[in-house]
């Protein structure tokens, strides 16, 4: 159980987002979001899974992101993060509970439409010391 838990610790999780934002926006509103690497963010437990998590404030990473604009309201977001990360929240910010988070790096509401996790990475079976 060790050795998943270590692997848990190094793996990575790549997903693709459809974004709904607030105000209008035009593709050179997102462009700066493919700039941002190694985002550190504090999540508190979110609240959909508050009855079955410990309220904790975990730090999580996204290592990179990029954005695709669609039309004035939406666009994709393909993101890499370290595993454990909550995307959903990460886009809405749960009521500030997500720090920073979509809505705020893009000053507005946003929110998540659709979520596919589109890979797992994990060097598995983790190598064993000698």
């Amino acid at each position: 159980m060790s050795r998943m838990k270590e692997g848990e610790e190094n793996k990575t999780k790549s997903y693709t987002a459809l974004v709904w934002t607030q105000k209008p926006i035009r593709s050179e509103d997102i462009a700066f979001i493919d700039d941002i690497k190694d985002l550190t963010l504090d999540q508190k437990t979110p609240l959909r899974v508050l009855h079955r998590r410990a309220l904790a404030v975990r730090q999580r990473v996204v290592h990179h992101m990029t954005a695709r604009y669609l039309d004035p309201h939406h666009f994709h977001l393909e993101l890499k993060t370290q595993a454990g990360t909550y995307i959903k929240e990460f886009i809405h910010g749960d009521f500030g509970r997500t720090k920073p988070n979509m809505s705020v790096l893009l000053k507005m509401d946003t929110d998540i439409l659709e979520l596919d996790v589109e890979s797992v990475d994990v060097d598995w079976p983790p190598s064993i010391p000698e």
